[in-house]
């Protein structure tokens, strides 16, 4: 049997294949779109007028035409105004609302402390309201609003909205977030757990044509992992990708988040490195870092742990190498596994030299070297991920549907 395409998605997807090659371009004129998309003038012509006429796309500079001496042609670009996307950033104690434009750039954020109440009805109204006030003091007209993301560091059932587990902010399980927010709002509602937001937002932000298998790891208090296969996200669902932060790596080890002892999550990441180093704290395993911070634990931070590490304090070395070795040899197996182009990094903790250094001689070593020149990329916590990953989410969607508000 035949299945065919009906002219309504074949116009979706052109509008759509528009929207990311002017993201990912900048300003083109017609002609340089028609070329690169193989599409005729007359489509292009069409397509980019509906565009601006929904205020979508506008007309920017006019550059010398090459093929046509003294004539000129009019440059199109994505419009920075009228259109906004919101999002709802869930952390560990507060809650983010941000706005940004079509092209990813935050142009309002604001920190929302939680309900006194901890529950999903709690959390949804206080952001609600918030939201609405939001909306009529910055004069958003709803037709403009392209959508709601929502992140948050737990479970979440991306494509059914659904947050599995909360990762402790509230005890419910298998919360309808999409569902109930679409009750207070007219426009779209989407979900994804944090780390699957970041790696989107990274990837929209720094675009690479070239990569079309990244593994996505943010290592800051907790471990979270997430992958682009085949230009496609996974993770954050208790898929396997999401699943290397918790394969058992000490059996019977210390009880992990998610239920399970031992995970990966509970040795190599920040919260987990530290903990292992409260465990041999003290004048004769850390004599180093207890005497710098006078026998009080509280007072220890990452970077005074990795300091101890490497100026000989035999705890801290230790739990150092543990964590390090354990990470690489995770890392090494998913890429093996998984034909990964690209390794991204993201957290305060690959943002120590020493730290990342060491870590990296250890997956150079285990891979042979051939990911030494292009794979491994840090990226700096003062993009702000955690921002305007949600709001985000919602652009690419918008942008997936060729300008749409139906995804």
């Amino acid at each position: 049997m035949l299945c065919g395409t009906n002219m309504s998605d074949i116009k979706i997807s052109n509008r759509s294949a528009i929207l990311r090659l002017l993201h990912e371009e900048g300003a083109m004129s017609r002609k340089q779109i028609a070329a690169r998309l193989k599409l005729t003038p007359a489509t292009i012509t069409v397509i980019i007028n509906e565009l601006m006429s929904e205020g979508i796309l506008v007309e920017g500079i006019s550059v010398p035409n090459a093929g046509a001496a003294g004539r000129r042609e009019v440059m199109v670009e994505i419009s920075r105004s009228k259109h906004v996307a919101l999002g709802i950033a869930f952390g560990s104690s507060s809650m983010f609302i941000v706005v940004v434009n079509l092209h990813g750039e935050q142009i309002h954020g604001e920190e929302l402390g939680f309900p006194e109440e901890l529950t999903p009805r709690a959390f949804v109204e206080k952001a609600a309201a918030r939201i609405k006030e939001l909306i009529r003091e910055q004069g958003y007209l709803e037709d403009y609003i392209i959508g709601l993301g929502i992140t948050i560091c737990g479970v979440v059932d991306c494509a059914n909205g659904i947050i599995l587990d909360s990762g402790g902010i509230w005890e419910e399980k298998n919360v309808p977030i999409v569902q109930m927010l679409r009750k207070e709002f007219s426009f779209p509602v989407i979900a994804a757990n944090s780390v699957r937001g970041f790696a989107n937002a990274y990837t929209f932000l720094q675009y690479d044509p070239k990569t079309q298998n990244m593994l996505f790891i943010r290592n800051e208090a907790t471990m979270g992992v997430t992958i682009l296969l085949d230009g496609q996200f996974y993770g954050g669902n208790r898929e396997m990708f999401d699943g290397i932060a918790h394969c058992t790596v000490v059996p019977g080890g210390r009880l992990c988040a998610c239920g399970k002892q031992g995970c990966l999550n509970t040795i190599a990441s920040m919260d987990g490195m530290l903990e292992s180093l409260r465990e041999c704290f003290g004048e004769e395993r850390t004599p180093l870092i207890y005497r710098q911070i006078e026998g009080d634990f509280s007072r220890i931070t990452f970077s005074l742990f990795v300091e101890g590490a490497y100026a000989g304090d035999p705890g801290a070395w230790e739990v150092l190498q543990n964590a390090q070795e354990a990470f690489a040899n995770a890392v090494t197996f998913s890429i093996r596994l998984l034909n990964v182009q690209k390794i991204v990094f993201y957290g305060e903790m690959f943002e120590n030299d020493r730290f990342f250094e060491s870590l990296q001689e250890k997956l150079i070593k285990k891979t042979g070297g051939s990911y030494k020149d292009n794979i491994y990329k840090v990226v700096p916590s003062s993009l702000q991920l955690e921002w305007v990953a949600a709001p985000i989410m919602a652009v690419t969607s918008f942008f997936n549907e060729g300008g749409h508000t139906d995804y």
